[in-house]
């Protein structure tokens, strides 16, 4: 199925796209029920999220699951007391090789995740093996939260259940909202945990999947640069952070791929912002600290004296109506005359 360089499709039969029932959904899933059993955590992502939430067209690999950073290990733990062993970082399949890069020794774009294999794997199909458990995922993705800047202990709306239509023992099994989706994608491309082309070009055709499914354009027909559609108008409207806003209002405006160069230029854009910021606020603090010194001193005594006391007299003198006074002390000056007002 053809695509243009950031993943969205040209063919009507994109959106025609109906994912796995829910019985063979449930099946694929037994990784996450074990996490959540745990108390861990956890939501579903990458392909598996895109195919069975978004009925996006695309092909399962490594099952990616995101978990709370510091329980990382412990939801490798659990899942390697049950049915699943560590796993090489490098598999062979090509379409994964996206991902990991077997020729440039096996990096890749998650330096802290943990990829662990099925038991039931034969040696050889270890590593290079991804659909021989179907509808099992032959191999299981831990990923790190803070990659894709979403907190999983404190998501309000961000995330939901996929109950229904899954049955209720998937009842902790988060997914992604769209907006959640697209901005945790973004936040990865534009702060990758390291700098790795083929793990944020796969990341790019993640969010053409995403704006192609939801705004379904007709095949071969884009809008011009510039020319926002009703549907890209409300993608907009629903992102709820500066970087999303950037990068999804950049793509609909240029309709162009752009990569890491306008990323880095957007980041410095960023910071010359957000240095200029402070320097005005050091300037409005130190204003206000000369104000401040500029105030006499009140005592306590003078805002309960009567018109004629002698510290009323005192203070009148201190501030007689035709000085002009600082802004600070007139605000001062204010709040005695009021206090010293007799009750009517």
């Amino acid at each position: 199925m053809p695509t243009d360089d950031d993943g969205n499709f040209y063919d009507e039969e994109f959106y025609e796209y109906v994912p796995p029932p829910p019985e063979e959904q449930h099946k694929r899933l037994g990784a996450l029920r074990l996490l959540t059993a745990a108390g861990i955590p956890c939501a579903l992502w990458g392909e598996d999220a895109l195919c069975f939430v978004y009925r996006v067209a695309t092909h399962l690999f490594d099952q990616q699951i995101l978990v709370p950073d510091d329980l990382l290990d412990s939801a490798a733990n659990v899942l390697q007391n049950e049915c699943w062993v560590p796993s090489a970082h490098n598999p062979g399949d090509l379409a994964t090789m996206e991902m990991w890069e077997p020729g440039r020794g096996g990096t890749v774009p998650w330096p802290k995740a943990i990829r662990l294999a099925h038991k039931d794997l034969p040696p050889e199909d270890m590593v290079e093996s991804t659909y021989i458990m179907e509808p099992m995922p032959s191999h299981v993705l831990l990923l790190p939260q803070s990659y894709y800047a979403i907190d999983l202990r404190n998501y309000g709306r961000r995330l939901r259940s996929m109950i229904p239509p899954l049955p209720a023992s998937n009842a902790g099994i988060l997914v992604p909202e769209f907006h959640t989706f697209l901005e945790g994608l973004i936040h990865f491309l534009i702060h990758p945990p390291v700098l790795h082309q083929r793990g944020m070009r796969k990341h790019a055709i993640f969010i053409g999947y995403l704006i192609s499914w939801r705004v379904q354009y007709e095949p071969r027909k884009w809008p011009a640069p510039g020319e926002l559609l009703p549907e890209e108008e409300k993608i907009l409207g629903e992102l709820e952070t500066e970087d999303a806003r950037w990068y999804v209002n950049r793509k609909f405006t240029t309709r162009q791929p752009f990569w890491t160069p306008a990323f880095e230029e957007y980041k410095q854009s960023k910071l010359d912002a957000a240095t200029e910021s402070y320097a005005s606020r050091d300037v409005g603090m130190n204003t206000m600290n000369r104000l401040n010194r500029t105030v006499p001193h009140v005592s306590h005594r003078s805002y309960h004296s009567s018109p004629s006391s002698p510290s009323a007299a005192v203070t009148r003198a201190r501030y007689p109506r035709s000085t002009k006074v600082p802004i600070m002390e007139t605000i001062a000056l204010t709040m005695l005359r009021a206090l010293r007002r007799p009750p009517r």
